[in-house]
């Protein structure tokens, strides 16, 4: 594998680096025609980088380093099933979830899309089972509310989607979503349930993750404690996701009541799979399908546009470009919507577990720095929290602005008149924080003058319903990858996720006493004494 900052591709783009630095985002707006030749649609969505500290000769540059890297030829693997997890020997197929179904892709000789398509008919069956009230609990009343026990992927993707198509929600089905192995998420979350009624969705892909099972096993307690223990309360308020079900069924689960998932689909790259579970049941079948037909088109620009008008690519190319050349450590996404504030959230997974990493492919230390922290907040709430920073701060931390040209409600309890202006108003906030941080502001007083030059992207979409939700999700998964292509990195395993999962069983047998005999160091070792003095252990 060749170090990619040794290449000519990346000196080049080094020197040129050189030369956009000497000019601003103030002058190159000047152009008239900077805007048509770096805006681009995507599938229905429009994405403008005029605000990018960026040229179009900087994008021909950054297509010639994506030929040196193999780009093309990578995303070709990505679809068709090749082993490109090499550290876990397997291929990353998320993208097969939402393929046509005359199409075919193999993985150890076995065409998986029929295997996908009957899982999701599965699920299909089982959700509207849920949702037209034909599934009984065991006291023969219906399920009003439904709960997603994950943690990880098998929790935010889900989570997301969920939250983001609100107006789109069954209104007779309540869905709640227990991650932590705080009990106050359980405390929270079950208080004011009835076990009667409530439906729990066990999500893991392993079916090992500590805090999922321990999470379970206070479910299952709350509802024998209300319904009493027999074999039905697992069979009527229980069911799985998983890639294990050996270990599912081990744990009580029926057979009929799990849902495959597979080793080839990443946990943060999930959200297209079962891990949705709780997403079909509370928005239907035809609703979820429709995610993954937006997901399916962007796909489909990725894999088949040129890379000078390949969107994902491009946003990959320009994170790469703000992380390495222009060296931004950080970066913001700040949707403007209320319904889809939990979108950076779970891109910080996607894209910090994805790149975050201090190898390349073949296991040697990078060369280069990788994954940039990722934050982000919601407009037009985000602006009185950290956006002073973003205008005035001493770290300069690119943006992407997400919006929506009309507005998402579930009910008409507001007028028309009210509903439009306030989000004409709400878009107005977006398209001039944009402005500002392009622009700038100069004034005699020194603590008011904004420097400008701050590069951002916007992002448009007609409307935040399934179809453009399933786009989103796409258009920054093939981010991910393009930029893990870049820097030759493997963006479908997470190692440093397993180092302290892999040292909690240590901690936990000093913190209960039941062996004292494992070597800390010295804080550690602290902090276990100091509890177990507290709670007289």
């Amino acid at each position: 594998m060749v170090d990619p900052t040794q290449s000519s591709q990346w000196r080049i783009l080094e020197e040129h680096c050189s030369s956009i630095q000497e000019t601003s985002l103030q002058e190159l707006l000047q152009d008239n025609a900077r805007v048509e030749s770096l805006s681009f649609k995507a599938a229905d969505l429009f994405i403008d980088f005029s605000k990018q500290l960026i040229t179009s000769e900087t994008i021909d540059l950054f297509n010639a380093l994506a030929d040196h890297t193999n780009l093309e030829m990578q995303i070709d693997a990505l679809f068709t099933g090749q082993i490109i997890n090499r550290s876990e020997n397997r291929p990353a197929l998320h993208t097969a979830l939402r393929m046509p179904p005359s199409s075919s892709v193999k993985v150890a000789d076995q065409d998986i899309i029929p295997l996908i398509r009957s899982v999701q008919e599965k699920a299909a069956e089982f959700a509207v089972k849920v949702r037209t009230k034909e599934w009984l609990g065991v006291t023969g009343q219906p399920i009003t509310s439904v709960v997603n026990i994950g943690i990880g992927g098998s929790h935010l993707g889900p989570y997301m989607a969920y939250k983001a198509l609100r107006p789109f929600c069954l209104s007779g089905i309540d869905c709640r979503f227990i991650s932590n192995i705080d009990p106050a998420d359980l405390d929270a979350n079950l208080c004011s349930l009835d076990p009667a009624t409530t439906l729990f969705i066990l999500n893991s892909k392993s079916f090992t993750t500590s805090e999922t099972l321990a999470n379970a096993q206070a479910a299952v307690g709350w509802v024998e404690k209300a319904l009493g223990k027999n074999s039905n309360v697992l069979e009527k308020h229980f069911v799985a996701v998983t890639a294990n079900s050996e270990k599912a069924e081990t744990f009580g689960f029926q057979p009929n009541n799990i849902f495959s998932t597979w080793d080839w689909i990443g946990g943060r790259f999930s959200v297209c799979s079962p891990a949705s579970l709780a997403v079909m049941i509370a928005v239907g079948p035809e609703n979820f399908k429709t995610i993954l037909d937006g997901c399916q088109k962007m796909d489909d620009h990725f894999r088949t546009s040129n890379l000078t008008a390949n969107v994902p690519a491009l946003m990959g190319l320009i994170g790469v470009w703000n992380r390495n050349f222009l060296g931004f450590s950080n970066h913001a996404v700040i949707p403007y919507s209320k319904d889809f504030e939990h979108f950076p959230t779970y891109l910080e997974q996607l894209e910090m577990e994805s790149n975050g990493k201090h190898v390349d492919r073949e296991g040697n230390k990078v060369t280069l720095e990788t994954g940039p922290i990722l934050l982000g907040g919601v407009g037009t709430d985000a602006q009185h929290s950290f956006f002073q920073l973003l205008h005035q701060g001493t770290t300069v931390v690119p943006v992407d602005f997400i919006a929506f040209c009309e507005p998402s409600l579930a009910s008409n309890n507001l007028s028309i008149d009210l509903i439009h202006r306030q989000h004409e108003t709400l878009l107005a906030n977006c398209f001039a924080q944009s402005k500002a941080l392009a622009i700038g502001t100069e004034t005699d007083k020194g603590n008011t003058s904004s420097d400008g030059n701050r590069p951002s992207t916007t992002i448009l979409g007609d409307r935040l319903d399934p179809f453009t939700l399933g786009q989103l999700i796409a258009l920054y998964e093939h981010k991910v990858f393009t930029m893990g292509v870049l820097w030759e990195i493997n963006s479908f395993d997470q190692w440093g996720v397993e180092l302290g999962k892999s040292l909690v069983d240590d901690v936990a047998s000093d913190l209960t006493g039941t062996d004292t005999n494992k070597a800390h160091d010295s804080s550690t070792t602290s902090l276990i004494a100091r509890y177990r003095k507290r709670r007289n252990l």
